[in-house]
Parts: C-alpha cells; structure tokens; sequence
C-alpha cells in the first residue's frame, strides 16, 4: 500500500512539474521579442531549466526507485 502510495505521488508530482515547465515556456515565446531583458535571459531562464530538470529527475528517480525495490 506505501508503494501504492509513493507511485501515486511522484506520478503526480513528475506530471505537474512537466505541466509548469511547459506552461513557462510557452508564456516565455509569447512574450513580444524585445521583451526579455539580459538579466531574464541570462539568470531567470537557466535557473527555471535546472530547478524543474531538478524537479523531473527527482519525481522520476521516485517513481522508477519504487518500480525497481519494492
């Protein structure tokens, strides 16, 4: 029932952060071109990629941990 429980969780949380990660990066091409200033670019972005990659991995290393030893 715990594994149950922990699939559940990270199968969900994998699922939202792909869904925010997608969701920023659509908003981030609608923006008009002449926008996005040097700082967005070169600080905002990067940091975005890596905390929901973070993100991914983790929920992911979750999910595929409990698959492989239950």
């Amino acid at each position: 029932m715990q594994v149950i429980l922990i699939l559940i969780a990270g199968g969900l949380g994998l699922w939202l952060s792909v869904k925010h990660l997608r969701k920023n990066i659509l908003e981030i091409q609608a923006k008009p071109k002449g926008s996005h200033r040097f700082e967005d670019k070169a600080f905002n972005y990067p940091l975005m990629v890596l905390w929901f990659g973070y993100l991914i991995v983790f929920f992911g290393g979750l999910i595929v941990n409990n698959l492989i030893f239950k």
